[in-house]
C-alpha cells in the first residue's frame, strides 16, 4: 500500500507492505522492519528494527490523525498518492478568472460527468479518472461555469493533458 504522509507541509511517501508475521515500511526510500501488537485502545507496541516504541493513534478527522509517543506528538494527514496527485495539480486556485485542470497521471477518462457551459459548485465531480486501477472523481475546485471539456469518455490521457476549464 502507498500512502502520502503529510507532516504539516512536508509530504513523505510511504510504502508499507507485509513481510512475514510484520511489515516492511519505507519512507522517503529507507525501509524498516515493523513488528507490531495492539496494547489498548489506539495503542500499539511496535517493534522498529529491533527497538521498542509505544505509540498512541487518535484520528481527528477525515485523513488527520494524531500519533504520540511517551516523548513526542505529532499531527499527520494521510493520503493515497492519486489524492495528493490531484491536489498538486490543481495548483492555487480560487478567486476569479479561469482555471484549467490537467491529468495528474496516465489514466483514462470513465466517466464525464457535465456538459460544456454547466454551472458546477465548487467540490462538485466533473469528471472521473481511473488511473492506477482506481477511479477518481475530479471536482471543481471553485464554483463557476465549464467553459470548456478536453476529454470524453473512453479517452486515454497522459500526465499533464488538460481535462477542463473553469470561468
Amino acid at each position: 500500500m502507498d500512502l502520502i504522509v503529510r507532516q504539516g507541509a512536508e509530504p513523505r511517501r510511504v510504502k508499507v507492505e507485509r513481510a512475514g508475521d510484520g511489515w516492511q515500511v519505507t519512507v522517503d526510500g529507507q525501509s524498516y522492519r515493523i513488528d507490531s501488537a495492539t496494547v489498548g485502545s489506539g495503542s500499539s507496541s511496535l517493534l522498529i528494527d529491533g527497538e521498542q516504541h509505544e505509540v498512541w493513534v487518535r484520528r481527528l478527522g477525515d485523513d488527520r490523525y494524531s500519533v504520540s509517543t511517551s516523548s513526542h506528538s505529532e499531527e499527520v494527514t494521510v493520503v493515497d498518492p492519486l489524492t495528493y496527485l490531484a491536489e498538486e495539480s490543481r495548483g492555487g486556485s480560487g478567486g476569479s478568472g479561469r482555471d484549467q485542470v490537467t491529468a495528474y497521471m496516465p489514466g483514462r477518462v470513465v466517466a464525464v460527468l457535465v456538459q460544456e457551459g454547466e454551472v458546477v459548485e465548487e467540490g462538485q465531480g466533473v469528471l472521473v479518472l481511473e488511473a492506477m486501477k482506481m477511479e477518481n472523481e475530479i471536482a471543481a475546485e471553485r464554483p463557476g461555469t465549464v467553459k470548456k471539456l478536453f476529454v470524453e469518455t473512453g479517452q486515454p490521457v497522459e500526465g499533464g493533458d488538460p481535462l477542463f476549464e473553469i470561468e
